[in-house]
């Protein structure tokens, strides 16, 4: 490893950032740089980094201090090349736990004496640079691994204020990107568990994050001509499309993240009460109420958001829609209990 400035850095080289998410933004704190964007939020957050020019397709100009030369150790303690990785990245600064932590710069926000707005602002962009990082790569075990941890913590963020998420209820974005819907989906499935199971179970409320936010990890194993296509599927295609849950099951398995409350979640986000959903076909009990409450919120942002194709729904004509059109395909309490929070959100935003 050679420690360069990040002025210095090039598109092609593979670097270690060192610092997790306690000093930079990125989920995994090894890659190769792919282009110029990465390289400036680098920059923003570090001065130096390490470059290793056996993965590097461009060598790195080393560019930093000459380090103090260290006493020469006798025989029996000199040290491996293992232990030298050790030495560079000490293990009390690179634990499990502080690599998945949210950012400091979010940490700092939820504990300051900020606005729920502002807390809730915060949550919402590091939430949607979680994903985006997520989905704008191949989504590897090790990557999969990384993010769901890093959601159990912000679950617990998402969750513990109530007046922050009051705030997330009212925020989406409405740009149709797979990560923005994501963001929204994840954030609205877990406030709508939070308030309609009436639950304070901490871990439940972690899993049921992960669950919420990767529910479509499954897409980014479909032609993206299918998923972006405008207009209606082809049978074919359509048969491509349903085969997303179980995908998604399949990623989370591999990546060791699959708890069950996540499978019932990924595999179910389709399904309906009256059987017409997929990829199974589930009907009645057989659809669990955590999959139903992510496809509430699934739906819900779909009709919401905007396409290059199409307006999205104001929030009134999306519940007006679900009401009329879609009240077969839940189980009848959870699904009013959905309409009524939505619909005092809406009042509070119209009063607002």
């Amino acid at each position: 490893m050679e420690r360069i400035k990040t002025s210095d850095l090039k598109e092609g080289m593979y670097v270690d950032l060192g610092k997790g998410w306690l000093k930079h933004p990125f989920l995994r704190r090894a890659f190769m740089l792919k282009d110029q964007k990465q390289i400036n939020k680098i920059r923003d957050y570090l001065d130096f980094v390490s470059c290793c020019p056996e993965r590097s397709k461009v060598l790195a100009k080393s560019s930093a201090p000459e380090p103090e030369l260290e006493p020469e150790l006798p025989p029996e303690t000199e040290i491996s090349v293992a232990d030298e990785e050790l030495q560079f990245e000490p293990p009390s600064e690179e634990t499990w736990e502080e690599i998945n932590k949210p950012t400091e710069k979010l940490a700092a926000a939820i504990q300051s004496d900020q606005e729920p707005e502002k807390k809730a602002q915060a949550i919402f962009q590091h939430s949607t640079e979680l994903m985006d990082t997520l989905l704008s790569q191949e989504p590897t075990a090790e990557l999969i691994y990384d993010s769901s941890e890093a959601i159990k913590d912000l679950a617990g963020f998402i969750v513990e204020d109530d007046e922050v998420s009051n705030r997330l209820l009212a925020i989406t974005s409405h740009d149709y990107y797979t990560y923005t819907h994501s963001v929204n989906v994840g954030l609205k499935s877990l406030l709508i568990a939070k308030k309609l199971l009436k639950t304070t179970d901490a871990e439940l409320l972690r899993e049921l994050g992960v669950g919420f936010f990767l529910h479509d990890i499954g897409k980014s194993q479909v032609d993206p001509g299918i998923l972006n296509k405008p207009g209606k599927l082809t049978e074919e295609e359509f048969e491509i499309m349903k085969s997303h849950p179980q995908r998604g099951v399949d990623l989370l398995r591999s990546a060791d993240s699959l708890t069950e409350t996540a499978r019932i979640i990924t595999v179910q986000h389709h399904e309906k009460v009256d059987g017409s959903g997929y990829p199974y076909g589930l009907k009645g009990k057989q659809v669990h109420e955590f999959g139903q409450i992510c496809a509430l919120g699934d739906i819900y942002d779909a009709l919401t958001a905007e396409r290059s194709y199409k307006q999205g729904m104001t929030p009134f004509e999306a519940l007006f829609l679900m009401k009329n059109k879609m009240k077969g395909h839940f189980d009848e309490r959870l699904f009013n209990d959905f309409i009524l929070l939505f619909a005092e959100e809406s009042k509070k935003q119209l009063a607002g």
